[in-house]
């Protein structure tokens, strides 16, 4: 990952935005302090399973325990709620359970 400080960003925003575009990452720092990362909103170059990786590295996804079984989640049957019973009402209620 590439670092600049606000003032080498603002002197060279045009170059750092080009290297951006090209998959860099770029993390703006203030007195040697990060505040800010300028990285491609554009996800077409990135394999899903690269995107996926990323995700478990930052700690905001965990990686799966076993491979998915498409087959049995196929035929698996839909829960059905009983009747005059609302699904809202049900997520409400677990989440004030879990406070």
């Amino acid at each position: 990952m590439k670092r600049a400080s606000v003032s080498e960003a603002k002197d060279n925003l045009s170059g750092l935005l080009h290297e951006v575009r090209q998959g860099e990452t770029v993390l703006i720092t203030h007195h040697g302090e990060p505040v800010a990362r300028i990285e491609s909103c554009r996800t077409e170059h990135v394999a899903p399973d690269d995107a996926a990786a990323d995700l478990v590295r930052q700690g905001l996804a965990t990686a799966p325990r076993a491979p998915l079984d498409v087959e049995r989640v196929l035929k698996a049957r839909l829960p059905r709620l009983p009747a005059g019973i609302s699904a809202s009402r049900l997520v409400v209620a677990e989440r004030a359970n879990e406070r």
